[in-house]
């Protein structure tokens, strides 16, 4: 397995904040920048425990490969489609749905998480952070609009699996990057990632006001792209003792484990949580 440590040959613009005010500061004068005419759009944001982990799906954090990816890809989706009915409560309805609930579940992809929230996003970032010499952390903060017109030539973002509520023209324009399976093993038709809304079938997805970027053939697909670009992916660095702290700031926020995963393991992970702070070292 690669080091998924960041191969950027464009350095992105990065600011560093050490507080949760400092963040929302990042946050609304990007905001203010990127939409002065659609005032209801707003950045997503991607919230990493390593500042230098590259911008990389899971299914691409495994390379080379000894066959073509597509190969292993289709017979993990085939496999993941005739186990996961007797596994779980979730009936996925179309190809893409089968495919957010592949990325929901943990199985790899080629599709990158992103909330819309920024303080859910900097609490992925920062959380279970306690040492002064913890790794510094990172949100990521996307113009997804703009990305989709440097790569399909039109600022939309679309539900693709939302079948009954789509124009069919807009969802064909995304179907390279989720060809049906086996209809060709070789390669994809497509290099750049994209941003897609997924339908709320999951209770997690609606909490996490999450969404996707999938990603083409370019295995650092967020490197490569064109330089208009550049301006509308930017980088916060959270320094590692400063982690902790923001924590417990979010916590007083709501923001926690509870509110962001409201199921029971999120409330265990919550419990978890509050051991650690009566934690005081290796008592032995």
């Amino acid at each position: 397995m690669n080091s998924s440590k960041s191969s950027m040959s464009k350095t992105p613009t990065t600011h560093t904040v050490t507080s949760v005010s400092g963040y929302l500061e990042v946050v609304e004068r990007l905001t203010k920048e990127w939409f002065t005419a659609e005032t209801s759009w707003g950045p997503w944001f991607r919230g990493q425990s390593d500042a230098t982990w590259a911008l990389r799906p899971s299914m691409y954090r495994y390379s080379p490969l000894r066959r073509p990816i597509r190969a292993v890809e289709d017979e993990i989706r085939q496999e993941f489609m005739v186990r996961a009915p007797s596994l779980g409560l979730e009936r996925p309805q179309n190809s893409w749905e089968w495919y957010f609930l592949m990325q929901h579940c943990g199985a790899p992809t080629r599709l990158l998480d992103w909330t819309e929230s920024a303080l859910i996003a900097l609490f992925f970032a920062v959380k279970g952070g306690k040492a002064k010499n913890d790794t510094d952390a990172a949100v990521w903060i996307l113009e997804p609009w703009e990305l989709n017109k440097s790569v399909v030539n039109i600022a939309e973002v679309v539900a693709p699996a939302a079948e009954s509520g789509m124009v069919v023209k807009h969802a064909d324009r995304y179907k390279d990057w989720l060809p049906e399976r086996y209809s060709n093993t070789k390669s994809l038709k497509k290099k750049f990632p994209v941003a897609l809304y997924p339908t709320h079938f999951s209770r997690r997805i609606s909490s996490q006001r999450s969404c996707f970027t999938i990603h083409g053939s370019d295995l650092n697909g967020f490197d490569h792209l064109p330089i208009k670009f550049r301006p509308y992916l930017i980088r916060v660095i959270i320094p590692g003792d400063k982690r902790h702290a923001i924590e417990k700031s979010l916590s007083v926020a709501g923001v926690d484990e509870v509110t962001i995963f409201p199921d029971l393991d999120g409330l265990g992970r919550w419990l978890a949580a509050v051991l650690r702070e009566e934690w005081v070292g290796d008592s032995r």
